[in-house]
């Protein structure tokens, strides 16, 4: 670009002329013209001038002369490739940009790429031959995008799926339906309730214990001998297509339409699995203990699963819980022992046992002078003050000042593992006095005062509360100091040596001489909770008892026999 004579008398800077240079790089036709000399190198043709048009790039666009006569191209997507057509623009079938225009190509090696230039409206004729003129440049010299950069969004795979219907679950409904088929080909009058087995497990995916329940359900409480594949197909598509597991189990469990499942409910669905579990079969001629194994049943797993206690399980907290794992397993696992959760008969056996140990009178309620002499003596009288008042949980017995069997058992799941959430929840609302939500220091000497007493009277060293008191807020590290909550015993692990120091000596013993015995056990069954290595030693010493029991009666009955002869 030449400055003639007068511009260079007028003080200029490289600014200026940096200003002016890029203002010429703007224009359009330089543009083009850059383009063009590009590829003309690309090509190893020689770099002549090359007229854009009627002009010269250096020409004045903007003048009379010219501002009809030059079509401005319209600018490239900033990807380097022309936009897709709009839904509008589809319906004329022309593209919304034309590629290689207006900006500087794709791997020109320009840093400072130009911005695209908006385009000026020209008449239809101007514009035509500006396109007709640019075409055989642009067309066939426009840079070549590798196919790897451009990715089709066809290829990423779905990850959300607004109502969980993916195809995978779309396909099992499908399989199920040909499944429903199959079962009534060979069963055109309708299923029995030996024949509905199939529907059951295969079909809806229930364990075989819950057949007549179904059987019943679509029945609606009739006397009909059979169902029909109307009423399968009816019951499939209500309550089981393309549902969770989970969703399964809720809607036969219920009662109706309700929106929780009762404790009857369980007891109603789980009673066929007393009559027809391999594992449970020495139990069909003691109705009674039948019926304590099904209550103790059913209270753990509101005990586990039942975050409201309310004895009112939802759909979130059944889909929240192992409920259905655990039912498949004991429909398939032939010893109900090998079961852990909810119906270990071992797990009953020590919990009634228990019970009848500390129930004196055998009235099934139990007051606080038999609480207290739960693991010999170990909890403290105010704790089971607390127990008592219904502060820990509301007492269910209807009985003023007894607990029933059902207290019971989770009083001593409580006691005996107080890591798990229901624990926490149990004995944070027997230590929090006031019910503000927090555990204070004031609280804490409250319940220790006792723990100091018998400390004292066994001959124990003796731990002041000061420095109890340090060590428990070192290890719980509150998040507001002097108030513990929940949330705090939830996040340090050690709610249950928390909770032995301030209401359980002989745990808080154990804990504070480092018991060898305890940490070998511990470390052994890593996959144990506290309460099944409980249950463990305490089913091995009851039997061992019994064993005992048994074979001194024989002894007397044979010293009594020898004494007649």
């Amino acid at each position: 670009m030449q400055v003639s004579e007068e511009e260079g008398a007028v003080p200029s800077s490289q600014a200026k002329l940096d200003e002016l240079f890029l203002h010429w790089l703007s224009l359009p036709d330089t543009q083009q013209y850059v383009l063009t000399l590009l590829n003309n190198a690309k090509r190893g043709q020689p770099l002549v001038n090359v007229t854009i048009g009627d002009k010269s790039p250096g020409e004045d666009k903007t003048s009379p002369k010219n501002r009809a006569s030059v079509a401005s191209p319209p600018p490239r997507s900033p990807t380097g490739r022309s936009p897709k057509l709009s839904p509008e623009d589809n319906k004329t079938g022309t593209a919304m940009v034309t590629e290689g225009v207006g900006v500087w190509p794709s791997g020109s090696g320009g840093a400072g790429a130009l911005q695209p230039v908006p385009p000026v409206r020209e008449s239809g004729a101007d514009y035509a031959r500006a396109s007709h003129q640019t075409e055989d440049v642009t067309m066939t010299d426009k840079p070549q995008h590798p196919p790897a950069a451009r990715r089709s969004t066809a290829t990423i795979p779905r990850f959300f799926t607004p109502g969980g219907v993916t195809d995978a679950v779309v396909a099992g409904a499908q399989t199920e339906l040909e499944e429903i088929g199959r079962i009534f080909s060979a069963h055109a009058e309708g299923l029995s309730r030996e024949t509905l087995m199939p529907f059951t497990t295969k079909v809806c995916g229930y364990p075989s214990f819950f057949n007549q329940s179904l059987f019943n359900k679509m029945t609606e409480g009739s006397d009909d001998k059979t169902v029909s594949k109307g009423q399968c197909q009816a019951w499939w598509t209500a309550q089981v297509k393309q549902k969770s597991p989970e969703e399964r189990l809720f809607n036969l469990l219920r009662n109706g339409s309700a929106r929780f499942v009762s404790r009857e409910d369980w007891r109603e669905h789980l009673s066929v699995l007393l009559d027809t579990h391999p594992g449970l079969d020495f139990l069909k001629g003691t109705p009674e203990f039948q019926d304590r194994y099904l209550e103790c049943v059913v209270e753990r797993i509101y005990y586990v699963n039942n975050r409201a206690e309310n004895y009112k399980m939802t759909l979130s907290e059944i889909q929240r819980s192992n409920l259905c794992s655990v039912l498949k397993l004991v429909d398939e696992e032939p010893d109900i022992n090998k079961v852990m959760d909810y119906f270990s008969y071992e797990h009953f056996y020590v919990l009634y046992c228990k019970f009848w140990e500390l129930d004196t009178d055998h009235d099934f309620l139990l007051d606080r002078d038999d609480v207290v002499k739960l693991s010999n003596y170990a909890l403290t009288y105010r704790i089971v003050d607390r127990v008592f008042a219904g502060a820990c949980r509301p007492i269910t017995s209807q009985v003023p000042e007894r607990l029933g069997y059902s207290d019971f058992i989770w009083l001593l799941l409580s006691e005996e593992d107080k890591h798990s959430e229901t624990a926490i929840r149990y004995w944070f609302r027997g230590i929090d006095l006031d019910n503000d939500g927090y555990i204070t220091p004031h609280e804490m000497e409250f319940f220790y005062k006792e723990q100091l007493h018998r400390m004292d009277c066994l001959a124990q060293e003796v731990v002041q509360f000061e420095d109890i008191l340090c060590q428990m807020t070192d290890m719980v590290k509150p998040a507001k100091e002097g108030y513990i909550t929940m949330m705090d015993l939830r996040k340090c692990k050690q709610a249950g040596v928390f909770f032995n120091v301030l209401f359980n000596l002989t745990k808080f013993i154990q804990y504070d001489q480092k018991d060898p015995g305890q940490i070998f056990n511990e470390r052994a069954t890593p996959e144990l909770t506290d309460w099944d290595r409980y249950a463990k030693v305490e089913y091995a010493r009851l039997a061992q008892e019994e064993d005992q029991g048994d074979g001194a009666d024989d002894g007397e009955w044979e010293m009594e026999a020898g004494g007649v002869q």
